[in-house]
């Protein structure tokens, strides 16, 4: 990579909620595409990353929601137009009692999913599906905090 090549960064999270026993993930529909992926955005001047993903996840899928101490923080980097790449964090977050929504213009939609429904779902990207793989794993192997 290129020392004087611009990165956006950007945070997100990989959402979730537990109903009796049962782990669901939240995904938020593209308005462009149909498609669905984490909630996630850029990061403000002045904000942290994990304080960029709570916002987001806020905005995206209308709920207020705790960072998982512990859980996998995975990461990711791609070529955006104009020779910048954008780096996103995607946390491990929960919430309870409370119903997604999104703010309609950041997303198209909220779906909740277990990780098998997920399998069949038209998904923005490959990652999305491995980042909840990998949060499923470290959820069903620990009592997590939030």
């Amino acid at each position: 990579m290129n020392r004087d090549q611009k990165i956006e960064h950007s945070a997100g999270a990989v959402l979730l909620t537990v109903l009796e026993g049962t782990r669901y993930y939240v995904l938020v529909e593209e308005c462009a595409t149909g498609s669905l992926g984490l909630p996630k955005g850029h990061q403000e001047p002045g904000e942290t990353l994990r304080e960029a993903a709570l916002r987001e996840i806020w905005e995206e899928a209308g709920v207020k929601a705790n960072l998982v101490k512990g859980a996998p923080v995975q990461e990711t980097e791609y070529p955006l137009a104009g020779g910048v790449r954008k780096h996103v964090t995607y946390y491990t977050a929960v919430f309870s009692g409370q119903i997604p929504h999104p703010h309609p213009s950041e997303a198209g939609g909220v779906r909740i999913y277990t990780l098998r429904q997920l399998k069949n779902q038209r998904l923005n990207h490959i990652t999305t599906l491995n980042f909840i793989r990998r949060v499923d794993e470290w959820m069903a192997a620990n009592r997590p905090e939030a």
